[in-house]
C-alpha cells in the first residue's frame, strides 16, 4: 500500500495543474486571438504605407524655391562665418539646416567650423536659401 505522504501529494499536485490549466487556457486563446489580430493590423499597415507612398509620390510638388540657375553659381564662395550666419538668421539648427542643404549635419558643422567646403550641388541650396525667410524655410522643413 502505497505512503499516505506520496498519495496526498500526488492528489495536490493533480489538483494544482488541473486549477493551473483552467486559468490558463482561456489566457492562451486569447493571445492567440491577439496574436492573430497583430499579423492582421501588420498586413494593412503595410498596404495602407504602399497607398501612402504612391499617392505622395504623385503628389509631391517640385519645390522652385530651392533651385538656382548655374549661372548663379559662377564665382559663389561660401566663407564659415557666412554659413553659420545663414542659418542662425533662418533660426534652424544644425540639423534643420543639414536637411533643407541636403547634406548630413557632419558636414554642414565642418562647412561652419571651416574643415570643409560645400561641394557645387550644395552651393546651388545654399543661394537658394539666402533667398528665403524663416518663415519659408520652416514650410520647407515641415515637407521634408
Amino acid at each position: 500500500m502505497a505512503d499516505i505522504k506520496t498519495v496526498l501529494r500526488e492528489m495536490v499536485i493533480r489538483i494544482a495543474k488541473q486549477e493551473a490549466n483552467a486559468k490558463v487556457r482561456p489566457l492562451e486563446k486569447k493571445v492567440f486571438e491577439l496574436r492573430e489580430s497583430c499579423r492582421i493590423q501588420k498586413k494593412l499597415i503595410g498596404e495602407l504605407q504602399g497607398k501612402l507612398s504612391e499617392i505622395s509620390g504623385n503628389i509631391k510638388p517640385e519645390d522652385k524655391t530651392l533651385t538656382v540657375s548655374p549661372d548663379a553659381m559662377e564665382n559663389v564662395r561660401f566663407f564659415p562665418a557666412q554659413i553659420v550666419a545663414l542659418r542662425k538668421r533662418l533660426a534652424l539648427s544644425v540639423r534643420q539646416f543639414s536637411k533643407l542643404a541636403g547634406a548630413n549635419r557632419h558636414t554642414v558643422a565642418s562647412w561652419e567650423t571651416g574643415k570643409s567646403k560645400p561641394k557645387d550641388e550644395h552651393k546651388a541650396k545654399l543661394i537658394a536659401l539666402r533667398g528665403i525667410g524663416k518663415t519659408k524655410a520652416k514650410e520647407l522643413l515641415y515637407r521634408k
